[in-house]
């Protein structure tokens, strides 16, 4: 049995995400599946083996999604404040033009 130690020492500020499959030596699997099986007990070890690497990577592709997803909402929040920001901005400008436009065409008597 193995032990795989990680560590995020130098980036405490970040989480990091590691993710890995351990796989048994396959030539050696096949090595031994030749020598002791019938041809029907050889297909079936290799459609398990079939079935095992497509499980791994439909795992795989999940987190993958799961991050690109993650990812694309937080691109989204930040438009939507950024664009809220510019349409305020935008407003404020107009209400400050109209008023400054009021008081420079205000007709200024002395008496």
């Amino acid at each position: 049995k193995y032990v795989y130690c990680f560590s995020n020492e130098f980036s405490s500020s970040s989480e990091k995400i590691v993710g890995f499959n351990v796989h048994e030596n396959i030539q050696k699997m096949h090595e031994t599946i030749k020598e002791h099986t019938d041809p029907l007990e050889k297909e079936i070890a290799e459609l398990a083996e079939s079935i095992f690497a497509v499980k791994a990577q439909q795992e795989y592709i999940v987190v993958r999604e799961k991050q690109h997803r993650d990812t694309a909402e937080s691109t989204n929040a930040r438009v939507k404040w950024w664009s809220i920001g510019q349409v305020i901005l935008l407003i404020s400008v107009c209400v400050w033009q109209v008023y400054y436009l009021k008081r420079f065409f205000e007709v200024k008597r002395a008496v």
